[in-house]
């Protein structure tokens, strides 16, 4: 279901009641803002606001109301006519009826590219301050390209007619098998599945490509005549995007594929900016991590920022211990073991975390805007794998594995990096002489 996020939801008292009972059984906290609401106290940061509106006047009003809270540059979601949709300071518009399953999940995503984009600006903040990086050669922006896949019909060629007017490729894959070849063998900024008569060939490929992690961000709509609850919420929790029905009109169907290509591609520039920051002058080459002193002005700048309010994050301390006695490997094997396990480390972490490996056997790793249950999960994850690796020894026969012990950290107003690291370090000293005195 994934962690909690902070919702602020404003508008009628009848629809957004109705849609804060429903998204609170989705993780989600929502806290339902009126026009004459006292201004908020609260420090807590919100994932993103949602907004319903009738016009794009009332919409204004209502974002207005917003601002006293600590939504900030934070994404808002517009619920309403198309005309919201127009709005500049809408992120993600969804129509009426609007189903909780498809706010929560846009909400999930806009969070996420939020977060993204956000520390890929800090991140490079801190990256210019080992010099200035020699210009690198745009490269021509490629054409937006869109999937279509299902039988040739009607649907069809005014999608490829409609898409082609805005110089975006419409690629038709008439059966699964080549669908996947397609998905297999080039990027898309958009799946568009025909689900009429084939409800469960669409699902089943929504299903695979969120198990996929190179396809899991792409967006994926649904088009089909059937758009009841029970079909809707199916599709949302199979992982797609948007439902487009027979009633919806061409141009609100360009709009709303276009508003998911825009979304796909601005998570692709937020991760070519934060793989970027990956060069010689910035990383442990031994270890395919940040070095320590990079990851140690990233996380002062974070502070920072977190003091001001402008983000959250915690830190995840990690220990990787050798095994004892007569099963304690050499040292040159515990060091090759450890540089797997940095390996390992970053691919488990997501392209906006970080992580940095401070001494022999311990390493840091930061999470933006996560909290302590989130890094438990991370932190069990990351243990988990490392713990069943067997890594090689002098004696190939004898493989050994690493025992892998975490402390979650957070920041505490006007601490340094520095001091934030060592009260993280000497609570996971403190907890294991603890266990083992007991």
């Amino acid at each position: 279901m994934g962690r909690e996020l902070d919702v602020l939801l404003i508008g009628p008292a009848d629809q957004t009641g109705e849609l804060a009972n429903a998204m609170e059984k989705l993780a989600m906290r929502v806290r339902i803002v009126r026009s004459d609401t006292p201004q908020s106290a609260t420090s807590r940061a919100f994932a993103c606001g949602v907004i319903f509106a009738a016009d794009p006047e009332e919409f204004d009003a209502h974002r207005k109301a917003l601002e006293s809270f600590a939504l900030g540059d934070r994404p808002i979601i517009a619920i309403g006519p198309s005309s919201l949709a127009e709005i500049a300071a809408v992120d993600a518009w969804v129509p009426e009826p609007a189903l909780p399953a498809q706010v929560a999940a846009r909400a999930r995503s806009l969070f996420r590219l939020h977060s993204m984009e956000a520390i890929a600006k800090r991140r490079a903040s801190v990256n210019a301050l080992y010099g200035e990086r020699p210009e690198l050669v745009a490269r021509p922006e490629a054409r937006s390209s869109v999937l279509y896949v299902g039988d040739a019909s009607p649907r069809f060629m005014s999608l490829q007619h409609i898409m082609e007017a805005d110089n975006v490729e419409v690629v038709a894959a008439f059966s699964s098998y080549s669908a996947f070849d397609y998905l297999h063998e080039r990027s898309f900024d958009a799946v568009v599945l025909n689900a009429n008569d084939k409800a469960d060939a669409a699902f089943t490929i929504s299903s695979a490509m969120r198990r996929n992690a190179r396809l899991y961000h792409t967006p994926v709509l649904l088009l089909t005549r059937d758009t009841n609850h029970e079909t809707a919420d199916e599709a949302f929790a199979r992982g797609v995007s948007d439902i487009i029905s027979a009633q919806t009109s061409d141009q609100e169907m360009r709009d709303r594929i276009l508003t998911l290509t825009a979304e796909r591609r601005r998570r692709r520039d937020a991760k070519a900016a934060l793989e970027a920051c990956r060069e010689p002058r910035t990383l442990d080459i031994d270890t395919g991590l940040f070095h320590a002193g990079f990851l140690t002005s990233h996380l002062q700048d974070m502070i920072n920022d977190h003091d001001r309010g402008e983000v959250s994050f915690s830190a995840l301390i990690l220990n990787t211990d050798l095994p004892e006695g007569i099963e304690r490997p050499d040292d040159l094997s515990a060091e090759k073991a450890r540089r797997q396990f940095a390996a390992m480390l970053r691919h488990l972490l997501r392209s906006e975390d970080a992580a940095c490996r401070v001494n022999a056997d311990t390493f840091l790793a930061l999470l933006p805007f996560t909290e302590e249950e989130g890094v438990s999960a991370v932190a069990a994850r990351v243990s988990a794998i490392a713990e069943c690796t067997a890594f090689e020894s002098e004696d190939p026969l004898h493989p050994f594995r690493l025992h892998v012990r975490s402390e979650c950290i957070m920041p505490r107003p006007a601490e340094t990096a520095e001091g934030m690291i060592e009260r993280g370090i000497r609570q996971l000293q403190s907890r294991n002489a603890f266990v083992a005195r007991a």
